[in-house]
């Protein structure tokens, strides 16, 4: 499954996606998070658009940021670095940004040469935390055809209302076959329709101040809050809540690498050992291309985490101290004291 075919069905199928909030915060995170909009959309003129001052916000914030799954395991999201923001796989997240106090939204135009995912609009929400978290929000972006009847769209949310009226149209985004899926219609009545298929026992629908508020049950007893904004002739997800639950990913921030770039060397008995530090990535010569681990770096301390699904979490340590680092081996396989190459 491809990210982007993630960002969207997050979004769209809040179901569908492992970001879910973080159930060991206090209130007062998500209190903080709403403070600033969540994930809502940045109105125009609060927005701050100066690269400059945008710049110089990112670079208080430098740093690399994990997400934590439930069984423990840590995963690299997003790296910041220079005022630019690169995800986990090193490829820089470009659009057009735009900043209001604590919280940056960078949107990013769908490709118009290519198909199907690739086509649809993105946008993401990063709150940046006084705890050096991020609470991230992917915003799905929906587009406006004229409105027509669509089969499977029956379903009414809520009654119909005036204001909708000005709105009327299909909210679409591009399927993997690059055909339109649909995500709500409103008829010239105001009136709101949803698929069929997320077989809803009963809704609720209001608007205030552009942002569209549906509340429904599904089968099961599963409560969805969804804020949604019109916006620029657009349809774009804002905050959403399950059963009460704010929706986001936490992103736990740690320093970055690039003070402690380069090569270390030294001998474990006969084996050379060789550790390569890069401002985004860590090698170690005696793991393999195969072998998965997330590099953790706090303080002048480096901790490589090896996962397995069969064996217990494996810590490789580095503690750097100028040119040398002491090496602590996993499983109690003592250290090995590894020199800087110039």
């Amino acid at each position: 499954m491809t990210k982007r075919l993630i960002i969207i069905l997050y979004a769209i199928n809040l179901f569908l996606m492992s970001c879910t909030s973080d159930s060991t915060s206090p209130f007062d995170i998500e209190y903080f998070i709403l403070l600033f909009g969540g994930g809502s959309v940045i109105e125009k003129e609060k927005a701050i658009t100066d690269s400059a001052q945008i710049s110089d916000f990112l670079n208080k914030h430098e740093g690399i940021y994990y997400s934590k799954y439930e069984d423990e395991s840590l995963d690299l999201r997003y790296i910041i670095e220079n005022d630019k923001i690169y995800t986990g796989y090193n490829t820089e997240v470009t659009g057009t940004r735009t900043l209001f106090g604590t919280k940056l939204q960078i949107y990013i135009p769908g490709k118009t040469t290519g198909t199907g995912y690739d086509k649809n609009d993105e946008m993401f929400t990063f709150n940046f935390a006084t705890n050096q978290n991020i609470y991230l929000f992917a915003n799905a972006i929906f587009h406006k055809d004229s409105y027509s009847i669509a089969t499977g769209y029956s379903y009414k949310i809520g009654e119909a209302i005036e204001e909708l009226k000005q709105y009327s149209g299909n909210y679409y985004y591009y399927d993997y076959d690059d055909t339109k899926k649909y995500y709500i219609l409103i008829d010239a009545n105001g009136q709101i329709y949803i698929d069929d298929n997320l077989n809803i026992t009963y809704s609720t629908a209001s608007i205030k101040d552009k942002v569209l508020t549906i509340t429904y049950t599904k089968t099961g007893e599963t409560k969805i809050k969804q804020e949604l904004h019109f916006y620029d002739d657009k349809l774009i997800f804002g905050n959403s809540w399950i059963n009460d639950q704010l929706q986001y990913e936490a992103l736990k921030r740690y320093d970055l690498f690039s003070p402690y770039n380069g090569t270390y060397t030294g001998k474990d008995g006969t084996t050379d050992i060789t550790l390569t530090v890069t401002s985004n990535e860590i090698k170690l010569s005696t793991l393999g291309r195969y072998d998965t681990f997330t590099p953790v770096m706090s303080g002048n301390t480096l901790i490589l985490y090896q996962y397995s699904s069969r064996y217990p979490t494996k810590e490789y340590k580095f503690v750097f101290n100028n040119d040398k680092v002491t090496y602590t081996k996993p499983d109690n396989g003592g250290t090995v004291i590894l020199y800087k190459q110039s």
